[in-house]
């Protein structure tokens, strides 16, 4: 079979074998830059079938009009591979970009004048149609414009290859022959176009059948490895964070939870090296408390080198300019001495709440023992020595009410106002024995917490109460807009500026403090409430506390 058209044979097995590479990449067709890649091995199909097709008509305009078309199929295969290549590294902002977009003026235009070629032999001249044992060819001179049409494909190519290979080798050694075979895949079809531009070789054009080596490069770069699956664009995002930088631990994930990145911090708490850490599982890599890939934790704990840390961890969606999830960004705020202090607190607590207590209820025993058993000044001794337990076990059930309060928005609830004043100052009156004046309307309600708005109202009655002998105290609230203004007001001298000072500065120093409690305990709640608190101590002194109103109010019934 000397006169077989083995080229038209090689050209079809390229379009065969460019369908089957479509197909093995078929469930990676909605990944990033994966889109332009099918466009580029379709071209490669195109191309094949349309050049094996020519070589075998024998009618010499048919044969010039798919000559023209391969010509199409060069340009717009370097601009297709080039938008693979910008999508697949993560540069969808360049690959939207209007300049971009408008280089595709160079294949179309390209495309155009080859079909139209014969009307004015810009691209080439001096076509002649001759039979071969390989097939049909076409001979022509190429003319200035059309070789800078083919230095225009290989421009394209060329970049596009570059884009891919260094992106790709910056993952180290885990691709390294993967991102080799990409790299070395556009060789053979254009030494190929560079023999045929150049007239070297034979006078067919054997770029075809150089694209059986391209393909098979190509089929074990993306098929046989997970370039696809795990792709560099989750890893240019990442990087687009700037996490090297900062002391928090961040790790950089794909959607299923496979390390792409790792920050300083982050290699410091696995006690591992990015390069080493990288595509496994961050689960994996955590001796501790399971890592969900998008999910946050309020307390997560990792357990590396014998010591565990606690940490917080919350997680942020990585997007392209698209919004195609790509993976995510998991941060680690490290809590460990939170923690700590939270249990050293809860220890604390739990000696204030029983030992103390008991300690308190057996001296406030022995004191009224003493008080009855006494006479005249001992027994006033012993009467003031159980008064200051009754103080001291008061403090200590203020500040566990406030430390067992929740904080949460789930805790707020509707509350009616004026039978939850009405309840506290009743109480406190009974234990004081003042008198306190409320004037708040029926039916005003607020979204708060019941037990921390108790805390804050019984705290300044009764510091006004205390503070202020035979003082005219008065409970108001008002209205006003979306806000219901809660007042304590009494006549006596005011808080002196001190107390107000420790309170703004939020802390006690040795010579500046408060004299007890109960500011600090209504400063803490209102803060845990989200409310305002302001002081007004220019006659008497006058408390106000802002709470929002509830979106329902009660009609004169107290809210459960």
């Amino acid at each position: 079979m000397a006169d077989a058209p083995w080229v038209a044979l090689g050209s079809f097995a390229s379009g065969a074998g460019s369908l089957y590479l479509l197909a093995q990449l078929r469930e990676h067709w909605a990944k990033p830059g994966a889109k332009w890649f099918v466009a580029t091995i379709g071209i490669i199909t195109v191309w094949s079938t349309v050049y094996g097709v020519a070589l075998l008509v024998s009618n010499p305009a048919v044969r010039l009009a798919l000559e023209a078309i391969t010509w199409g199929c060069l340009l717009w295969l370097g601009y297709v591979f080039v938008g693979f290549a910008l999508g697949y590294t993560g540069r969808r902002a360049t690959l939207e970009s209007v300049t971009f977009r408008g280089l595709s003026v160079v294949p179309a235009a390209v495309t155009v004048l080859a079909l139209s070629n014969g009307t004015h032999s810009l691209l080439w001249t001096d076509a002649v149609v001759t039979r071969t044992a390989a097939g049909t060819v076409v001979g022509y001179t190429i003319a200035p414009l059309g070789y800078l049409a083919i230095f225009a494909a290989m421009l394209f190519v060329t970049f596009g290859t570059m884009l891919v290979f260094d992106t790709v080798l910056s993952y180290g050694p885990l691709y390294r022959r993967e991102a080799i075979a990409v790299g070395l895949s556009p060789v053979p079809p254009g030494l190929a176009v560079l023999a045929w531009a150049l007239n070297i070789g034979p006078a067919v054009n054997l770029t075809t059948l150089a694209f059986l080596p391209h393909i098979a490069l190509d089929t074990y770069a993306f098929v046989r490895s997970d370039m696809f699956e795990f792709h560099p664009a989750t890893r240019r995002a990442g990087e687009r964070a700037a996490i090297d930088d900062i002391a928090t631990p961040v790790a950089i994930v794909d959607v299923a939870g496979r390390i792409v990145n790792l920050n300083p911090a982050a290699e410091a708490m696995l006690g591992v090296g990015k390069r080493a850490a990288l595509t496994d599982g961050l689960d994996d890599r955590i001796d501790g408390d399971r890592f969900v890939p998008g999910e946050d934790d309020d307390r997560f704990g990792v357990t590396n080198s014998g010591r565990r840390r606690e940490y917080k961890l919350g997680q942020t969606e990585l997007t392209d300019g698209g919004g195609t999830r790509l993976g995510y960004t998991a941060v680690f705020q490290d809590i460990t001495d939170e923690i700590r202090r939270e249990r050293r607190l809860e220890v604390l607590n739990r000696f204030l709440r029983h030992n103390v207590r008991n300690e308190s209820v057996v001296i406030q025993a022995r004191a009224e023992l003493l008080a009855e058993t006494l006479d005249g000044d001992e027994a006033d001794h012993a009467v003031t020595i159980g008064q200051a337990v009754d103080r001291l076990v008061a403090s200590g059930d203020k500040a566990r009410t406030l430390s067992e309060a929740g904080t949460d928005d789930a805790d707020l609830e509707p509350v009616d106002l004026g039978a939850l004043v009405a309840d506290t100052v009743d109480a406190v009156s009974a234990d004081s024995g003042g008198s306190v004046a409320v004037d708040i309307p029926d039916g005003l309600t607020v979204r708060s917490q019941p037990v921390l708005l108790g805390v804050v109202v019984e705290n300044l009655v009764e510091n006004a109460l205390q503070h202020v002998p035979d003082a005219r105290v008065t409970v108001r609230a008002a209205a006003e807009g979306d806000e219901v203004a809660l007042s304590v007001s009494d006549d006596g001298p005011g808080i002196p500026d001190h107390e107000l000072g420790v309170l703004d500065r939020g802390e006690e120093t040795p010579l500046s403090h408060g004299s007890g409690m109960g500011l600090w305990l209504v400063s803490w709640a209102t803060t845990t409430l989200g409310a305002d608190l302001s002081f007004d101590t220019g006659e008497g002194t006058t408390v106000t506390v802002r709470l929002p109103v509830a979106t329902e109010r009660a009609a004169g019934a107290r809210v459960e």
